[in-house]
């Protein structure tokens, strides 16, 4: 995972695998990069992301939680038609943004 943080917004760039190993080792860097810049606004990219399990959805619900507290917003950005069925399938969409968009780093 990468991230930049710029003019009020946080960007998580994702790559491989979002799923129980690799969440254990990055919630805690994600929840903390939150807590230190404050950021009104968190854009979670996935274009490079192969495979989305449940651990995964979980993980950006507890962001928009996280978000949610301080007034944030989190948009889901540059799923593949597999993960992006994946949401679909989960509500997500039914509270979070999502949109295909240039977010590189």
């Amino acid at each position: 995972m990468k991230h930049q943080y710029i003019d009020g917004t946080l960007y998580f760039y994702f790559y491989g695998d979002l799923d129980n190993l690799t969440v254990c080792n990055l919630k805690d860097i994600c929840i903390d990069l939150i807590e230190k810049y404050r950021p009104k606004m968190v854009r979670l990219d996935f274009e490079e992301v192969t495979f989305i399990d449940s651990t995964g959805i979980g993980f950006v619900l507890a962001r928009y939680k996280q978000l949610m507290k301080s007034g944030g917003e989190l948009v889901i950005c540059n799923l593949s038609k597999a993960n992006m069925t994946l949401f679909h399938m989960s509500g997500i969409f039914q509270i979070m943004k999502y949109e295909r968009n240039g977010v590189k780093l």
